[in-house]
């Protein structure tokens, strides 16, 4: 993707992981297929900006960590750290090896983080490290890897679950761009190597042999085994996987809206619902635009009914949202109270005449239903409204590079590394155009002071005590407006398995575990 796009890897939609179906047998000699919702933007993993990159680094990059159940960190590449809010130590595992065989040693390890760490085009740097560059050290004889942070960040070694965080061989370090298009074998440290691909087609991966290096997830651990390859197709239509699931062509789906209740009562399949994203109203606040204005910012929160928004986006099946993170974020606000009451009759007055420029995501509802409903009621208030729904990748395109073309999104955050600042960092900070994850081009430094105050507290109770602060700021200034959660279903037919952690699909987890 080009423009040096931004929050799409922090905390940007897609609705629909992944899909698998097999081609072999069981017991990790067959193939699993599975389905991304479009062409990798990238194969490196600090620059990941969709979930389909996400998905692919997944199986291609190992971190340090993994987030278990219940946020719980759990090892991976590392087997254990110790941690402070300014320093964490990591010890990595033995006989980890990259694809083409380079140990995987401390030093490896130290030279990826401070690649990723210094990474242009990543906006993950803040999220996992904080404000200011990290000094990452190795000591090769002990296995250790420590990384000393610029002021305390609580969120590091939960940052270290980032697939932005993944581990790139010195194969990759050398080749920066071979590793982009996924062309560096020996850039691997997952359990996968891209073995094939037919840009925007198909793409396969092949388990590497003699890899063991999958995340404790302990008593959840799967009896399966991995496949020995794995055939990715670019599939974009909810419908066809629901079609080729209840046919027997597919394993394993994600399906999104109305195509989750064709499994209701199957005994076939294990259905469990997800929120893919959290879906709350983004508003340019930037200067010279209609949105930084309160007044007319307060008046669409006004406008708007949750309930309606939600019926047209997941067809009712989507809960409603009280904050603009994912619930199951640490911290996230669940006080209704604080969202602002729907007045319509306040909102025509300020509304009238004013014009309105939506940038509409079309996966927010069949053919973006959910933004027609925000501009249909924006119309009836009395606002002459524009919208444009389009693809992901436009909408990435064009929030992050093009700031004078739009004033309102429905924001669809993913928010993978589940932390509470990953799911502001498409509102505060640095702007997209100054090299920021930051949507609303309006830094809010009083927030960013309540979140270094949350990142110095070492108490959890205190630390969400000041995080509420922040959502009820944000949210009663009118900066956003908190919707639903955009539901999928990830449905698995008998004899196959994947690991679900905190509403997180793990991929590099997908295993036959009988015949299919």
């Amino acid at each position: 993707m080009t423009n040096k796009v931004r929050a799409l890897g922090v905390a940007a939609a897609v609705t629909v992981g992944l899909s698998a179906c097999t081609t072999g047998g069981a017991g990790g000699t067959g193939t699993i297929q599975t389905a991304i919702n479009a062409a990798p933007t990238t194969f490196s993993p600090w620059t990941a900006e969709t979930r389909d990159d996400y998905d692919v680094s997944r199986l291609l990059f190992d971190t340090l960590v993994r987030r278990g159940a219940d946020n719980k960190i759990v090892p991976a590449l590392a087997t254990s750290w110790e941690s402070t809010p300014t320093e964490a130590s990591f010890t990595i595992r033995d006989g980890a090896t990259c694809a083409d065989g380079t140990p995987i040693t401390a030093e490896v390890v130290q030279n990826s983080l401070h690649a990723m760490a210094t990474a242009e085009g990543s906006v993950f740097r803040k999220i996992v490290f904080g404000p200011g560059r990290p000094t990452i050290s190795a000591d090769n004889a002990a296995k250790t890897v420590t990384v000393e942070l610029a002021q305390p960040w609580q969120d590091l070694v939960q940052g270290m679950s980032l697939v932005a965080t993944g581990i790139v061989c010195p194969a990759g370090l050398e080749n920066p761009e071979g590793l982009r298009r996924g062309s560096v074998k020996g850039a691997f440290s997952g359990p996968y190597v891209l073995s094939a691909s037919s840009h925007g087609v198909s793409y396969t991966f092949a388990l590497r042999k003699g890899f063991t290096g999958w995340p404790d997830y302990g008593d959840t651990a799967s009896r399966g085994k991995p496949a020995q390859t794995v055939q990715v197709d670019v599939m974009p239509n909810g419908s066809s996987r629901a079609n080729a699931l209840l046919t027997g062509g597919m394993d394993i789906g994600t399906i999104s809206t109305q195509d989750m209740t064709r499994f209701d009562g199957d005994e076939g399949y294990t259905a469990q619902r997800l929120p893919s994203s959290s879906l709350f109203v983004l508003f340019n606040e930037r200067e010279g635009t209609v949105f930084a204005d309160e007044e007319v910012r307060r008046a669409v929160v006004q406008t708007l009914s949750r309930k309606s928004f939600n019926s047209a986006a997941t067809a009712g099946l989507g809960d409603l949202a009280t904050t603009f993170s994912h619930d199951a974020v640490p911290c996230a606000s669940t006080d209704s109270s604080v969202l602002i009451e729907q007045d319509v009759e306040a909102a025509k007055p300020v509304l009238r005449g004013k014009t309105i420029r939506i940038l509409g995501l079309e996966v927010i509802g069949p053919q973006g239903a959910g933004n027609t409903y925000i501009a249909e009621a924006l119309r009836a208030a009395g606002a002459t409204v524009e919208i444009d729904n389009v693809d992901v990748a436009t909408w990435s395109t064009t929030g992050t590079g093009e700031p004078d073309a739009w004033d309102l999104t429905v924001f669809a955050g993913i928010n993978a590394g589940g932390t509470m600042y990953g799911a502001l960092s498409p509102v505060v900070g640095p702007p997209t155009e100054a090299g920021g994850a930051n949507w609303s081009g309006t830094e809010h430094k009083d927030v960013l002071a309540m979140v270094d105050e949350a990142m110095r507290e070492p108490d959890d109770r205190t630390r969400c005590g000041i995080y509420q602060r922040v959502q009820e700021t944000l949210i009663e200034g009118a900066h956003v407006m908190p919707l639903s959660y955009l539901p999928a279903q990830l449905t698995t037919r008998s004899g196959f398995s994947v690991q679900v952690h905190n509403d997180q699909v793990d991929v590099a987890t997908m295993q036959i575990d009988g015949e299919g």
